[in-house]
Parts: C-alpha cells; structure tokens; sequence
C-alpha cells in the first residue's frame, strides 16, 4: 500500500487540482468564443468529426502539463526519473500533436513521423531490459537479425500509438480503454511485487481523471492528437519496461492487454487497403462510430447517443483486463482469450451497419 500511494504529495495534490481547474476553465472558455480572441478560428474538419459544436482539443495538453510539472517538482526517486524520462521521450509528440491540435494542418506523415522519432530516442536511451522475443514462433527470425528488436518495437510503439488515437473519436472511451490497460499493468505489478511499477502506473493513472471528469459524459473538452498518442506511447513503454523486468511472464500478455487498440489498428488498414483508400485517410468506420450513428439515429437516444457508446462497448475494453488479471500465468488460456476478443471485436462490428453518408445529414 505504500508504494501505491508514493505518487501522493503536496505537489500531486496541487498539479491534479490545478489540471481539473484547467480543463474547467479552458472548457467554458471555448465555449465563449476565447478561441477567436487568441485568433484560433479555424474550424475542425476532419472527416470523423461528430460534433455541431467547436469543442477544444487540448485535454492531452493539460494532461501532459500537469504530468511534466509534478514530476519536476516531486522528489527525484527511482519511479519519477523514469517518469521524466519518459515524458522528454515525448517531446517531437508533444509539439507535432499541439500544433494539430491548434491548427488542425499538419500532415499524417509528420504526425507518424514524430511518433518514430519519439519510440526511437527511447530505444537508443532506455538503459533497462526489455523482452527478447527471440524464442517466439515468426518473431525470433527477426529478432535474431541485427537492428530486428529495434524495428519491431518502434514499429509496435507507432502501431499503439496510433491505435489509442482510433479509439478516440466518442467521449470518454480513450481514457476508459488507457485505465483498463494500465489497470492490467498495475495488476500484474503487484503479483510480481514490483514496486517501481506499482509506484509509477497509479501516477499515470490518477492525472488522467481531472480530462476524464469534464469530458464524460457532456464531452466539453477533447484529449486531441497529443493526448491519445501521448497516452499510447506512455502506455507502450510501461508495458515494454514491464515485460523486460518480468521475463518469466509470457509477452503474449502484454498482447492480451493491449489487443483492443491493436484490433482497431489492424481492422482500420485492413479495410482500407481493400476499399482501395490511403492507409492515413480517416473514417467514420470505426466501431464506435457505427454505435454511435446506430443510436443517433434513434429518437429515444439522439440526446445520450455519444455517451452512450463508451458503456457499451465496456465488454470490450474491460475483457483484456479482467483476462489477463485471471490467466496471465496460462499461456494457452491468454492466447483463447486474445481470440475470442478479436471475435467478440468482428461480431460486434458486424452487428451495426455502416450508416451510408445520405443518411448522415439527417441524424443531425
């Protein structure tokens, strides 16, 4: 219990008071029209956009803020250097992904780009172990080749990265799915009795309620670019440093936990290489867009059909975590129950028909 409230001091207390007051302010604010007065006017029109209203995407940028300025002020223990360094990995993520958030003009590819930058300086930095995935069917190949473990882990840190900014499209459901896998991660922290890491997620953790508070359920203000890939890289590398320190647990768990944003990254590139489309080219195809236009679509729910969806889909996003705290010890058991997650993912999706861009406009 007292590692797990390590993070608790004066300057936690302040930063987490500080961060709600923030994402209050900036929420009530924007609502106001101040974004005209800082001479942002330019309106958000990605294709996902769901919203009538303009809603401010700087929820990632409060969360980080006042995540970096804790871990400034706290006392330089073993959990808060890694945590600072973490957070300097974050930088090219940190900029690219404000400026899209300001501006909404930066390209896919130097988006993409930042994220490499970002998972490459921590692989070239990171002093610890992380898992040597050489005995794993289809994966020893390329780890034994020289520069192999480097390349799948930029490629697999981009990969979640990108993952939790697909799940980011309904109020509350990229925290909900970051809570759960970091819930996952605490879980597994505390049966192998590693104190740095139960010291270190709740961190984490705790400074993502004050966004949480005010963007569920009314959704007045949005994590943005910066918050879901900073979210997923921070998510990657607790996992990566986790499954170094704990070799004799098998990697396949970390798969398990982190399967949901996974899915969503495979079935999005899958179905647009077979639509013909741009693998950067955003959709309204995404599962929780499909729930969300099925319930728009309903009277009875047009009100509630945002909040509705990340409820709902907590059989999904709460089944790695509940799976893996029950079976991370069983090999076999882990890998039925990635399975049965991807089916369960297939099964809802089919579920829900794609709602046809005649019929947007009257949802409205």
């Amino acid at each position: 219990m007292l590692s797990l409230m390590a993070w608790f001091n004066p300057y936690s207390f302040i930063c987490l008071i500080t961060a709600l007051i923030l994402n209050i302010i900036v929420a009530k604010f924007w609502h106001q029209g101040f974004r005209l007065k800082l001479g942002i006017n330019k309106k958000y029109k990605a294709v996902q956009r769901i919203h009538l209203n303009e809603i401010p995407r700087f929820g990632g940028l409060i969360f980080i803020t006042s995540l970096a300025l804790f871990s400034y002020y706290s006392e330089p223990n073993v959990e808060i250097l890694l945590l600072r360094f973490i957070l300097i990995c974050l930088i090219p993520i940190f900029f690219i992904g404000l400026a899209e958030d300001t501006f909404n003009n930066i390209n896919p590819v130097i988006r993409l780009t930042s994220i490499i930058i970002a998972a490459w300086y921590f692989q070239a930095e990171y002093q610890g172990l992380i898992p040597n995935l050489i005995d794993e069917p289809f994966l020893g190949k390329l780890f034994s080749l020289k520069g192999g473990a480097i390349f799948f882990y930029i490629l697999s840190i981009t990969a979640i990265a990108n993952g939790m900014n697909l799940v980011d499209g309904v109020h509350g459901l990229c925290v909900s799915v970051a809570l759960a896998i970091l819930g996952s991660v605490l879980f597994l922290s505390f049966s192998t009795g590693d104190t740095l890491m139960v010291s270190l997620i709740p961190i984490v953790m705790i400074f993502l309620l004050p966004f949480l508070f005010v963007n569920y359920p009314s959704g007045r203000i949005f994590l943005g670019d910066l918050g879901s890939y900073a979210l997923g890289f921070i998510i990657s590398l607790l996992i990566i440093i986790f499954f170094g320190r704990h070799p004799e647990i098998s990697p396949w768990a970390g798969v398990l936990i982190l399967i949901y944003p996974i899915t969503e990254v495979v079935f999005s590139l899958l179905r647009r290489l077979i639509k013909g489309d741009s693998i950067f080219k955003p959709d309204k195809d995404h599962l929780h867009f499909r729930l969300f236009y099925f319930f728009r679509a309903k009277k009875t729910f047009k009100k509630i059909a945002n909040p509705i969806v990340m409820p709902l889909l907590s059989a999904l996003w709460l089944f790695p975590f509940i799976a893996s705290c029950l079976f991370f010890q069983k090999l076999q058991y882990i890998q039925v129950a990635i399975v049965l997650f991807i089916a369960s993912y297939v099964l809802f999706y089919s579920c829900f028909p794609r709602t046809k861009n005649r019929q947007l406009k009257r949802l409205y």
